[in-house]
């Protein structure tokens, strides 16, 4: 994690700590605050004017182009149209990344996850989520992890992973005093709203004591009715929606009722359609289950007119068939009929428009997988390419030496066997045997080189690969005595066992070579885990990485240790591995002494 920088000079260049200072030029920043203004209001010429701005930038400067890309997707994320809003993000995104600027980088994904969660495509979401949570988590940016980390609970939410969702929610609102005020108050909604979802699961299941005790966290979690910042509009609303959903599961009428009348004059000062409606209906559905069915249906009729002014409000079939119950109970049964149709209508509708929209925002992220995917082949082979004419010189150097060698004590063997020298004979044969032995050791790496790349992971847990490791170091460590920190606790990654099993022998066998001239050797397994990803650390007492050799590392047959002792593949064929399965291997300096070597792997945090 970096600390805080100040001077851009500072920053570490893969993670900027700041976004790019460069701003819009003025028509264009009026043209996208215009557009944001009236997205609500007039939908048509909000979408006009955020195409304007996008032609007047494409001239400009790539980071300029950048901004309004970015302003664009958020306007147009905002107007309903998650589709083009991605398709702007994956132009972007690229952009961003070359230019080194992770942190416009990550706002992207971020904005992208957004896109799916708006078409329901929760799994990508989620996928694209917890990449954003672990790159803020890297640059140390506590308040943009949080945000992120209440996306990602809202998103498993929706698909109805109660657990997953109140374990994210929890992690991201320990930041909450990090967070500026809307924020942590988007944070207490969050939890509180999964843990309701996850009581009413609880309910069903007919664990009553746990479900109360969820309900009585999420109570606890909100702030009072009177403590609820009414500034930030739509975001207070929602709160106090959740404390009237909330006591009415504790059957508190009196609590639910405080709370709907500080909603709907909320909703009268916002004069927000979505907010106005929302209040109107739950006061309806008060109405109704009190059995004032005149009030019910004047109220319900209220949530639908206003409702229906917003796009494509998910609440307004809800209010429809609230409105189709009342007038039943009524004996109304042409109203309720035609309420209910017009519900159905509704939801056929909306149902329609979200499939089309998913299916064009995954048609968008598979093209540009596929672009990726063709990108990193070709940079692939130009990279074998280039290491064609490195290799075969360090090829022809490992085996021209051993070859020489037999071709001279095959010389000087046909010699004295002319002369009948027996035993001087029978020792250069057992010489050529031992120089065989390193050729066949040599062209049997060479043949490992290449990595399997499409069989398929299983879950793991690290600690018993890693146990399993020393095991079979057992006779080393014998002739090389080392105090071993093993992993305390288990975790668990996708992985190829053996392949992983090989590269912590591989590490270990490294870090008992580099401290054997030590009297006092360590060797410590630490492994920290984020959403997505894990990383466990091999980590020595050694004398550490020459900054000289730390470029080289990786490259194949590149080694430090004598000739005869190492070909120099071990850390190539790790990384490659590692690589294969979705992973990496990184290599540092310790902060006083010791080398650091980092395996990341696919993190399973639920096996």
């Amino acid at each position: 994690m970096f600390a805080p920088l100040g001077d851009k000079k500072d920053r570490p260049s893969l993670w900027p700590y700041l976004p790019l200072k460069e701003g819009l030029p003025a028509s264009v920043d009026a043209c996208l605050s215009m557009a944001s203004a009236c997205a609500r209001i007039d939908a048509d010429r909000a979408r006009r004017l955020v195409a304007q701005a996008i032609r007047a930038t494409e001239d400009m400067v790539e980071t300029t182009l950048l901004l309004c890309l970015q302003r664009a997707a958020e306007i147009l994320l905002k107007l309903g149209d998650a589709c083009s809003a991605y398709a702007m993000c994956l132009k972007a995104q690229p952009m961003l990344e070359r230019l080194d600027d992770r942190w416009g980088a990550t706002h992207v994904l971020k904005l992208r996850g957004r896109c799916c969660m708006e078409v329901g495509e929760h799994d990508l979401a989620q996928a694209l989520l917890s990449e954003a949570v672990d790159r803020f988590d890297r640059m140390g940016r506590v308040v943009e992890s949080a945000s992120c980390r209440s996306l990602l609970a809202t998103s498993y939410q929706c698909e109805g992973n109660y657990l997953a969702a109140v374990h994210v929610a929890k992690r991201a609102r320990a930041e909450r005093r990090a967070a500026p005020a809307p924020l942590g108050q988007r944070l207490d909604a969050v939890e509180a709203s999964a843990r309701l979802q996850l009581s009413r699961r609880l309910s069903g299941n007919g664990a009553i004591a746990l479900s109360m005790a969820e309900l009585d966290i999420a109570s606890a979690i909100l702030p009072t009715v009177d403590e609820v910042d009414s500034s930030e509009g739509p975001q207070a609303a929602l709160v106090l929606d959740l404390k009237a959903k909330i006591a009415r599961e504790r059957g508190n009428s009196a609590a639910r009722r405080t709370a709907l009348a500080h909603m709907l004059a909320l909703a009268r000062r916002l004069c927000d359609p979505g907010t106005t409606g929302l209040a109107w209906l739950r006061s309806a559905q008060l109405q109704f289950e009190q059995r004032r069915f005149g009030a019910a249906l004047s109220e319900a009729r209220r949530a639908v007119r206003w409702l229906s002014q917003g796009l494509r409000s998910p609440k307004l079939p809800q209010a429809q068939r609230l409105v189709a119950r009342i007038l039943e109970r009524t004996a109304d049964s042409r109203g309720a009929y035609e309420a209910f149709c017009a519900a159905l209508r509704h939801e056929a509708t909306r149902a329609s428009h979200s499939l089309s929209a998913r299916l064009a925002l995954l048609a968008l992220h598979d093209k540009s997988e596929q672009q990726l995917r063709e990108s990193e082949q070709t940079l692939a082979y130009a990279q074998r390419f280039s290491n064609v004419g490195y290799l075969v010189a360090s090829v022809n150097h490992e085996l021209n030496q051993p070859l020489a060698s037999i071709r001279l004590l095959a010389e000087t063997t046909m010699e004295l066997a002319t002369h009948g020298h027996v035993d001087e004979v029978h020792q250069n044969l057992r010489s050529m045997h031992q120089i065989c032995g390193r050729l066949t050791d040599v062209t049997s790496k060479l043949a490992a080189f290449p990595v399997r790349e499409n069989s398929p992971l299983q879950t793991l847990g690290l600690r018993a690969v890693v146990e399993e490791a020393l095991a079979l170091l057992q006779s080393r460590f014998a002739q090389t005595p080392c105090e071993v920190q093993g992993l305390r606790e288990e975790v668990y990654a996708k992985a190829h066992e053996e392949q992983v099993l090989h590269v912590v022998v591989n590490l270990v066998n490294n870090a008992i070579d580099a401290m054997a001239v030590q009297d006092s050797r360590v060797i410590r397994f630490t492994c920290v885990a984020g959403i997505s990803t894990l990383t466990l650390t091999i980590s020595d007492n050694g004398p550490g990485i020459p900054s000289d050799i730390h470029g080289r590392l990786f490259h194949p047959f590149f080694s430090t240790k004598p000739a005869g002792q190492g070909l120099g593949l071990g850390l190539a064929l790790s990384r490659d591995a590692l690589r294969a399965m979705g992973g990496d291997l990184k290599a540092r300096n310790g902060y006083s002494s010791g080398a650091f070597f980092d395996i990341t792997l696919p993190h399973v945090p639920y096996p």
